[in-house]
């Protein structure tokens, strides 16, 4: 019995050399690990996790899988830099899924349902005979999955918390303001070329005479007249030939000089301001939509959206200092360092996984 043993254990320690060297020096391309390996390797510590091999390499196919690569351009740079943002963002994914449950996020059925559909993409996709390649188990894709549907769900849960709430406080701002649509026509007073005013030496506006400043002037006050009894403002501008010097554009009241805020708010739809003199020329405005509410709507989302972003990004910085990370410390040994990640990518390459 004793002589059994003895044996047991001399190839147990042969068979574990032989694996650990294959894991470290195997052919690229032609790369093979049991599962156990890959389950049992510790690869990094990220707080009080302790990341195995097995789910750096998952997080490396699908790193490959959706940002691509070129095995044949793979140099040591690349390597290096592909092995640091894999391994950042799982780190990130980690520290966040950690968050998350320390508020209690759970997932609903719907939500295992799309877990349960993405793993089987993915098996899809990559292929049974390619997971078993690399020892990719099962359970393996489950807790992973699971764990990047939290990640997806918390952070689109309190982006949708942030948007409500900055949503709802740009509403009451703008509350009594009101947006508006309006075509803005300009009767230019200044030389014109290239469609650009011209400027002289001393940077000013080079100015028409005062003869035909004059004709200018009565050119908007007719087309004022014509427009008030019911003309086409677009059709009158070609007609004049300052179509290139007009432009429907929006804005809301308030937001502009007093002088223009005034005849702004003085405009109710469709009508039309008497011409106004100003640097460039005589300026005449059709109302289009004194109270656009679409317009209103569609800033306070845009303003929202910018927000959102902002305020999201101080969070998620936040949440990423719950566990305090040494990028190179909280490695352990070597092992994601030597990985053949170019010999990954090779294999991904072979099997039509990579474009």
């Amino acid at each position: 019995m004793k002589k059994i043993g003895l044996i047991k254990r001399l190839l147990v320690l042969v068979l574990s050399v032989t694996l650990a060297l294959g894991m470290m020096t195997g052919c690229k391309g032609k790369q093979v690990y049991t599962q156990k390996e890959v389950s049992t390797t510790e690869v990094v510590k990220i707080g009080e996790y302790t990341i195995y091999l097995d789910e750096m390499i998952v997080y490396a196919i699908q790193d490959f899988y959706l940002q691509g690569g070129d095995s044949e351009t793979f140099d040591e740079v690349t390597d290096a830099y592909r092995k640091l943002t894999i391994l950042s963002t799982l780190r990130e994914n980690k520290i966040i899924y950690d968050v998350s449950q320390k508020n209690d996020l759970v997932l609903t059925d719907a939500d295992m349902e799309f877990v349960n559909q993405s793993i089987a993409n993915f098996k899809a996709k990559i292929g049974q005979e390619f997971l078993d390649k690399y020892g990719i188990s099962d359970e393996l894709l489950e807790r992973l999955f699971y764990e990047q549907a939290c990640v997806t769900k918390f952070e689109n849960d309190m982006k949708n918390d942030l948007g409500r709430t900055i949503q709802d406080d740009l509403t009451k701002q703008y509350e009594d303001t009101k947006f508006i649509t309006f075509y803005y026509m300009t009767f230019p007073t200044v030389q014109v070329a290239d469609g650009q005013p011209v400027t002289g030496e001393d940077g000013k506006y080079v100015y028409i005479s005062d003869a035909e400043k004059e004709k200018v002037k009565g050119d908007a006050e007719e087309a004022v007249k014509r427009i008030a009894a019911g003309e086409d403002y677009k059709a009158i501008a070609q007609e004049y030939g300052i179509a290139d010097y007009c432009q429907e554009t929006n804005g809301y009241t308030g937001a502009y000089s007093d002088e223009m805020n005034a005849v702004v708010e003085g405009l109710k739809d469709g009508d039309v301001s008497e011409p106004i003199d100003s640097d460039l020329g005589y300026n005449v405005i059709v109302m289009i939509n004194s109270d656009d509410k679409n317009l209103k709507e569609s800033y306070i989302y845009s303003v929202a959206s910018e927000g959102v972003e902002s305020e999201f990004e101080k969070l998620r910085q936040m949440w990423l200092g719950t566990i305090e990370i040494d990028a190179e410390g909280d490695k352990i040994g070597t092992t994601w360092d030597d990985f053949d990640l170019k010999g990954l990518l090779m294999d991904m390459e072979e099997a039509g996984l990579v474009e």
